[in-house]
């Protein structure tokens, strides 16, 4: 038993899409303002927080990765010799190392 489909049904067409420059769209727009650098002590200052956040961040996913079973870590293919590898950079030497050799 089978019924028929009309062809429209499951027809679609893409829109006609073409690229457009923007500086040809219109003239008279004011340009767009570019964030301001920070410089200096403002500069030191945001990459201390960002350096901060980062830590944080890893902190934090070390502390979860910690508190599940040898299972659940298994099930996301990791166990816990990846933890070492995963937080810190200089645990990966002997990849880095195997990488340039080939």
């Amino acid at each position: 038993m089978s019924t028929s489909t009309a062809d429209n049904h499951f027809a679609f067409s893409l829109p006609s899409l073409s690229y457009v420059d923007t500086s040809l769209e219109d003239q008279n727009r004011a340009p767009v303002a570019q964030p301001v650098q920070p410089h200096g002590v403002m500069e030191w200052l945001a990459g201390r927080v960002a350096a901060f956040r980062s830590w944080n961040n890893e902190r934090r996913a070390l502390a979860e990765l910690s508190l599940m079973s040898e299972r659940e870590l298994m099930d996301v293919g990791l166990n816990r010799g990846d933890f070492a590898r995963m937080f810190d950079d200089s645990a990966n030497g002997d990849l880095r190392a195997r990488g340039t050799h080939d």
